[in-house]
């Protein structure tokens, strides 16, 4: 009688050899696969997407012993939270208008010192109790260029440094830009042939928008010629720009209109009406009918509203 006693089959010794060596892997494996990087790069990646997230999504907050509200703009000195959404109700921590962002906020984003924007925005990491600042780089864009309101650059931040890994969070956005007034040709009035004759009063503290469409025409090679403020022909691009746009897509345009479908953009200098009085703007067309006549003329002021354009928020933080 043979005796097995000690013995271990070599099929149970394979199995386990291998059942060993899957395991030693996977404990080595994959805590790796739900790690993007480092502890710092998964911090960097938390603290810019929280940065951009806060900006374009939260109204702000401001609030003192005996009231608060989300117009922080208007109370720099007790700001508790930095947003730039539009305000929907004043007494909301709430909006409904996620990515729509506030001209004033973001004016007054730009005034506030670097301790606190550092701190409102969380740019910084804690180590045993100590606070160590971010570098970071906050900027709106729109063309491929940083975006100016009221003369001012939207960027605040250092210049990313070229030798250090950074992280980068883009967000597309609605940049309030000032008022703009859109008109059929049916609504614009006439007192010369040809011409489109709107009154506008100022001042304004952005450029202000013109956009015209479905325009009569009444014969060959209809064009746009020129504009004219109280008798003074304007100037291409130091007064004013045209362009025709589709959706939010914008192109050159010549003068040449060829569809009554084309929309016409006209961005006028803020400077051109810069006193508290009435300025007459003409806007000369040929082989186009202006059915209403004037006086009285159609107002700008009566007629326009808050102008968006899309812009991009780009936060980039790095250690």
């Amino acid at each position: 009688m043979m005796d097995d006693k000690g013995q271990i089959a070599v099929d149970f010794l394979l199995g386990i050899s291998l059942f060993l060596i899957a395991l030693t892997f996977t404990v080595q494996f994959i805590p790796g696969m739900f790690m993007s990087g480092s502890a710092g790069e998964s911090s960097l990646d938390y603290t810019a997407y929280r940065t951009a997230t806060v900006l374009v999504e939260d109204t702000g907050w401001w609030g003192n012993s005996t009231s608060s509200g989300t117009d922080w703009e208007e109370h720099p000195g007790n700001v508790m939270r930095i947003g730039l959404a539009v305000d929907d109700d004043l007494s909301s921590k709430l909006t409904n208008s996620p990515n729509i962002i506030s001209r004033k906020k973001t004016l007054q984003m730009m005034n506030v010192d670097k301790t606190t924007f550092i701190e409102m925005l969380g740019l910084y990491n804690n180590v045993d109790d100590t606070l160590f600042a971010y570098g970071y780089n906050i900027s709106f864009t729109q063309d491929g260029n940083v975006l100016m309101l009221n003369n001012t650059s939207i960027i605040r931040g250092q210049i990313v440094p070229e030798y250090k890994e950074t992280t980068k969070i883009t967000r597309i956005v609605l940049m309030e830009k000032g008022t703009i007034a859109s008109f059929t040709g049916d609504d614009l009035t006439s007192e010369l042939v040809n011409t489109a004759t709107i009154n506008i009063t100022g001042p304004f503290v952005e450029n202000i928008t013109i956009q015209i469409c479905d325009l009569n025409f009444t014969g060959l090679s209809p064009m746009f010629l020129n504009a004219s403020l109280d008798g003074t022909t304007l100037i291409q691009p130091s007064n004013y720009t045209v362009c025709k746009i589709d959706g939010w897509e914008k192109s050159s345009f010549n003068g040449s209109l060829s569809s009554p479908t084309d929309v016409l953009s006209f961005n006028f200098d803020k400077e051109l009406f810069s006193s508290s009085s009435e300025y007459r703007l003409d806007l000369e067309f040929r082989n186009v009918t202006l059915p209403t006549p004037g006086p009285p003329f159609i107002d700008y002021n009566d007629w326009n509203s808050t102008h968006y354009e899309p812009a991009y928020l780009v936060v980039e933080v790095w250690e």
